[in-house]
């Protein structure tokens, strides 16, 4: 390690910080303790609340008395978690310029809280749909769906009218609230994050890599007690006090994170960065004409060792243009993390199949543990009602649990060993290799779904509905989940921690909400495919008996979604390799290695081991 290189000590009484002006200040250590303490378990909470919400929800809205289409039910889902990531990178923005990231989280949580009081009155209603619920949302009045019609083979349905979310039952009511709750978890989402790396920035790269390990494994544990405790009393309780618990666990967070305000580092806003960012692309695309005529007299001294001037190059002032060299870098940091950011999108439309299909795929599956004395008869067995039932959100669990456990083993034994033996897995490798494992879980979802259709008739009730699936037990769904676990471990975790070292200190806020916004369009993308392989030219889904998927060709979809995950795949791995010919290029040219790449000894602990601000592939 370079002798001048100083990396701040983990031990140490005082740590070094900046205040909102920019000078740097002495701060106790236990006080950044207690930042970061109060910052996890907010995210932790709000975890709780957000997944207390798409545990179930595709079975609330399926269920009755609301008995929406099974790919309805799943496109709402879509539409909080597309809505609320699309929301990430307006209210990013917003921190970033207006009134910074603690007082914009402060007023998210209270958007949050006020579209979350929509769900226990809506959870009440379920219970009371002969009288509150009918003065709330109406009379019930879809008469053409079959519900209980199942000796037909196909749908009888190709001449009757697209039947969307936004024509199903309380459809503005539920569709409100999630708008309203989109935009509270949006503003969390994008600023939460970084605002928690604020308080350890200084604390050297190693520290802050730490943080986002653990600030994901927050995520997990609130997303643990959300789908292991929440989802219980909401499949075989009741979803008045599902949503409740939930509900009063985002109160919490917001007292939480209030209570740390006096031990917070707050930064001011930064300034308009949008409207700067404009401003270089057009000043960059008035000078393109200077641009060609540099690069044709450059053309006449080829002894010239200067790189040529890229395109947003010309907005600098040394190239006629008006903008300091730090304004234009900073911009072009976008062009180098948005291609990254837009090869993610089918890795999040895979990675939503477990709130949306994959539980559809449960519901249609044996979840009542059946006695061992017991004799099956595939044309008539029944559960009985002393059987225990199995949350079908519960097996999301498995996710939850292989993140729990594995990234503290891969941040503490993996990473370190494979260091000390001279392999560095860089940030943009890891989230290849969890595209790998996200294909394979798709393929394992098709294959379990055609194998579930083989299987003998099994009915079950949940919440008081009948659900005629197949014999199959659920548990059989555990290594699909198992590899999107993988996948995350690597894939989401890598690509937070990219999002945020790559963004330059005035646009932290914006290109976190750019990581979300991908996560966002691959929800939204993933609900149009969705609809569309529900038509019925395609005739993948079906419109009987509330959207029952044995009439339909789910592995079908499962089987596209990997293919799609597969080409990306290949266009990340491309991507990134341009990148790392650009960068050898460039060493080349200056006659030494790129100044941006820091390595780690394989035989040092203590020096950086992500490549910051570089495409180290």
């Amino acid at each position: 390690m370079d002798n001048t290189e100083k990396r701040p000590l983990l031990s140490r009484n005082r740590s070094v910080d900046s205040d909102a002006f920019g000078a740097y200040v002495q701060r106790p250590k236990s006080h950044r303790i207690l930042a970061c303490t109060a910052v996890l378990f907010t995210e932790g909470l709000e975890r709780v609340a957000f997944y207390g919400i798409t545990a179930n929800f595709v079975l609330f809205l399926n269920h009755s008395p609301f008995d929406w289409l099974a790919q309805n039910a799943a496109s709402a889902l879509f539409f909080l978690m597309g809505l609320a990531f699309v929301m990430s990178v307006l209210c990013g923005w917003f921190a970033d310029t207006t009134l910074g990231r603690f007082k914009t989280i402060a007023l998210s949580f209270v958007v949050y809280m006020i579209g979350y009081a929509f769900l226990p009155v809506l959870g009440y209603g379920s219970e009371h749909k002969d009288g509150f619920l009918k003065e709330f949302c109406g009379d019930y009045d879809r008469d053409w769906v079959n519900l209980n019609d199942l000796t037909l083979g196909v749908d009888d349905d190709d001449n009757k009218p697209t039947w969307t979310m936004f024509r199903e039952y309380c459809a503005w009511a539920v569709l409100l609230s999630l708008f309203i709750i989109s935009i509270g978890a949006g503003s969390v989402s994008a600023n939460l994050a970084p605002f928690g790396a604020d308080q350890v920035k200084h604390e050297g790269p190693e520290v802050t890599r730490a943080f986002f390990n653990w600030y994901y494994w927050a995520i997990n544990l609130g997303s643990l007690i959300a789908l292991g405790i929440v989802a219980y009393f909401q499949q075989n309780k009741n979803f008045f006090v599902g949503f409740l618990i939930p509900a009063a666990c985002l109160a919490l967070a917001c007292l939480v994170f209030l209570m740390g305000r006096c031990f917070y580092v707050m930064k001011k806003p930064a300034g308009s960065v949008m409207t700067n960012t404009c401003r270089i692309i057009c000043m960059a695309f008035k000078n393109r004409r200077r641009r060609q005529d540099y690069l044709q007299d450059k053309g006449e001294h080829p002894f010239d060792v200067e790189p040529p001037p890229g395109f947003l190059d010309m907005a600098k002032i040394r190239y006629g243009g008006c903008f300091h060299e730090s304004s234009v870098e900073d911009v072009k940091a976008l062009g180098k993390v948005i291609p990254v950011f837009l090869a993610l999108i089918p890795y999040w439309m895979v990675y939503y199949q477990m709130q949306t299909t994959f539980l559809l795929q449960g519901l249609h599956m044996r979840i009542s543990v059946r006695p061992e004395n017991r004799t099956f008869n595939s044309s008539s067995e029944h559960f009985k009602s002393q059987d225990f039932q199995v949350p079908a959100a519960w097996l999301t669990l498995f996710d939850i649990i292989l993140l729990l456990a594995l990234i503290p083993i891969m941040d503490r034994c993996v990473y370190p060993c494979l260091e000390r033996r001279g392999y560095n897995l860089s940030m943009l490798k890891r989230i290849a290799i969890g595209m790998v494992f996200s294909v394979l879980s798709m393929l394992c979802a098709g294959t379990v779904e055609l194998e579930r259709k083989k299987q003998g008739s099994w009915t079950e009730h949940i919440s008081g509905d009948v659900y005629n699936g197949t014999e199959m037990w659920i548990f059989w769904q555990i290594p699909q989940y198992a590899l999107i676990g993988i996948s995350e471990v690597f894939a989401s975790v890598a690509g937070l921690e990219f999002a945020y070292s790559q963004a330059p200190k005035s646009m932290q806020g914006l290109i976190m909400g750019l990581f979300c916004l991908a996560s966002g369009i691959g929800s939204f993308v993933g609900s149009g495919l969705l609809f569309l392989v529900s038509q019925p030219l395609i005739h993948w889904m079906s419109k009987l008996d509330k959207g029952n998927i044995n009439k339909g060709k789910l592995e079908n979809y499962f089987f596209l979604l990997g293919i799609i995950q597969f080409i990306a795949l290949l266009v990340f791995l491309y991507i990134t390799r341009n990148y790392d010919k650009t960068k050898k290029l460039s060493s080349s040219r200056n006659g030494s290695p790129d100044k941006f790449v820091q390595r780690r000894s394989p035989n040092s602990r203590h020096v950086q081991r992500d490549v910051y601000n570089s495409y180290d592939g």
